[in-house]
């Protein structure tokens, strides 16, 4: 058994972290598409389906879980509110 003294404990604390690049978010965990790669990919090749997007990127090829989230990508956002238009209650709220 290992006894950490107080010298041990201060010299193991004042250790520096490295300053990283921010992590981007990933969309498709299975293939490791980010966000803005399938935003990208939506941009550069006009896709109008998850199928599209597949063969675009990659991303939904997996599982198949973030096929809601591409989904929320290519109906674009609220102008109102910045939510995906799928799941936007703006238009709910004024009819």
């Amino acid at each position: 058994m290992s006894i950490v003294t107080q010298s041990e404990f201060s010299q193991s604390a004042s250790v520096q972290v490295k300053e990283t690049v921010p992590r981007q978010r990933l969309l498709c965990h299975c293939l490791n598409v980010s966000h803005e790669e399938v935003q990208q990919c939506i941009s550069d090749t006009s896709a109008e389906s998850v199928h599209e997007v597949m063969r675009g990127c990659g991303a939904g090829k997996g599982c198949t879980a973030c096929h809601c989230r591409i989904k929320d990508l290519l109906a674009g956002q609220c102008d109102d509110c910045g939510e995906s238009k799928r799941r936007c209650l703006c238009a709910v709220a004024v009819g």
